[in-house]
């Protein structure tokens, strides 16, 4: 039974799903990131999961909590990374995707509709939204209620990122 008042903002990858066989290729081909070749990594299905986050997302769902995926990965790669999920034994039906439409559809944009129950999220309750989990500094609310270490947690990310 989901509660609907508790959800956790929760960024995908390097956060739930471990992309660095991505980052091997482009050191193997001595290629950079690209949209393209980031997409077609996605459609592969292959990401394997950060350590721990499988009894995270358990016992986050067990507590009743909402998961809301705030992802820079295209909406348009939302199939390939849900078919991933269940490849991987952690999807959920219960679980919100907030994937991106657009360039322009940056994750501050997604965390107001979260917050606001607006636009994506106009058929949901509004959340008290109880923790962000990300591995770059823009996965977290710019906002002094949200505190380090208590609502905000941040993964180490060796690979890219802005911190």
């Amino acid at each position: 039974v989901i509660n609907q008042n508790y959800a956790i903002i929760i960024d995908i990858d390097e956060t739930v799903l471990d992309n660095s066989n991505y980052q091997v290729t482009l050191n193997d081909t001595g290629d950079s990131f690209s949209q393209d070749s980031w997409s077609k990594w996605v459609q592969k299905e292959e990401a394997l999961l950060v350590p721990g986050a499988k009894d995270f997302l358990t016992k986050v769902r067990n507590d009743g909590i909402r998961l809301i995926y705030i992802s820079n990965r295209m909406h348009s790669n939302l199939q390939p990374t849900i078919n991933n999920f269940k490849n991987l034994g952690i999807y959920s039906e219960d679980d919100i995707y907030l994937l991106r439409k657009d360039k322009g559809d940056k994750k501050p944009i997604r965390r107001g509709e979260v917050f606001n129950g607006a636009e994506r999220m106009s058929d949901y309750p509004i959340f008290n939204v109880i923790a962000f989990l990300g591995d770059a500094y823009g996965d977290f609310p710019k906002d002094s209620k949200y505190e380090w270490g208590k609502h905000n947690f941040i993964f180490p990310n060796p690979m890219y990122g802005k911190w």
